[in-house]
């Protein structure tokens, strides 16, 4: 028989499984009807856009989303075809690869993340 404590863990997981799925379905809905990007997509321009550096390096993203390298490098190919962000190689380091927000990112990004606060504060508060 499980420990008491091992019960309050398994419910923890259940309760942060639960928000997680009641709140990704919407934010992912409402991001492709009115933006035309997924969740993913959102999820990779957020980043971009939080980084405090001139540009994000693509080993950044990989540390702070749960998508692999693989997830990560597929998605941002969606972007940059779609024209919403820029790739360049390190002057420095031929295998590290910057990121940044093209002018047509940052304006889908400000519209973007006004309507995934909204759809956070309204399904995790």
């Amino acid at each position: 028989m499980a420990s008491t404590r091992d019960r309050q863990l398994v419910e923890q997981w259940r309760s942060i499984q639960d928000s997680y799925f009641r709140t990704a379905g919407p934010l992912d809905r409402a991001l492709e009807a009115k933006f035309d990007i997924g969740l993913n997509e959102f999820e990779i321009l957020d980043l971009v856009a939080e980084s405090t550096d001139a540009a994000c390096r693509m080993k950044q993203l990989g540390e702070r989303t749960p998508m692999t390298q693989s997830a990560v490098s597929k998605v941002v190919d969606r972007l940059e075809k779609a024209g919403l962000v820029s790739r360049q190689t390190c002057a420095d380091d031929r295998r590290s690869v910057f990121l940044e927000l093209t002018e047509a990112g940052r304006a889908l990004h400000a519209s973007a993340a006004i309507e995934h606060r909204a759809l956070l504060k309204e399904n995790l508060t």
